[in-house]
């Protein structure tokens, strides 16, 4: 007989198993630490692990990595339900996007009653760093989120050619 495959886990999903993890790491953490600290730690965390996540959908972009194809991980962030995007607009060398629903927000504060500095770091910290895994020539800028209190995200990144690729293996 034949295991049948697992099914298939949105990234929504996964993000709630590992808050539940990185949330009790965080209160142990906040045994031996200011609570401030602690949470740079998971931050820190959070963001090395969207890094690499960012590498690995540059991995998989066909002719390696550009604007038009890392537009493409908006579907991803939407998958489950988890955000509500609006206004996507890929132009040249620029990619906008606002999201004006987060159920990662209303996860981490409202359901499992994180902080908000906490839900940012696990949620919010990684779309810059995940950018910058995903290649040096880009760039994300964002001011406030659904998270800190924000009633939108507004991202913009830019691509800047004149920044170059690493060489694999280097």
């Amino acid at each position: 007989m034949t295991a049948s495959p697992a099914p298939a886990v949105t990234q929504f999903q996964r993000r709630r198993i590992e808050a539940e993890i990185l949330a009790e790491v965080h209160a142990a953490l906040c045994e031996s630490m200011p609570g401030p600290q602690a949470v740079a730690l998971v931050a820190r965390a959070t963001a090395r692990a969207a890094r690499a996540a960012g590498a690995a959908f540059a991995a998989a972009a066909p002719g390696g990595p550009g604007l038009e194809h890392f537009a493409g991980v908006v579907e991803a962030w939407r998958a489950g339900g988890a955000l509500d995007v609006q206004d996507v607009r890929l132009d040249g060398r620029t990619l906008r996007l606002t999201v004006t629903r987060c159920a990662y927000a209303g996860l981490y504060i409202a359901e499992m009653g994180l902080s908000p500095e906490l839900a940012q770091a696990l949620s919010c910290s990684r779309d810059e760093a995940f950018a910058r895994g995903y290649s040096p020539c880009l760039r994300m800028e964002r001011s406030r989120t659904i998270a800190q209190g924000a009633p939108r995200c507004e991202f913009l990144f830019r691509w800047d050619a004149r920044v170059s690729e690493p060489t694999p293996g280097t």
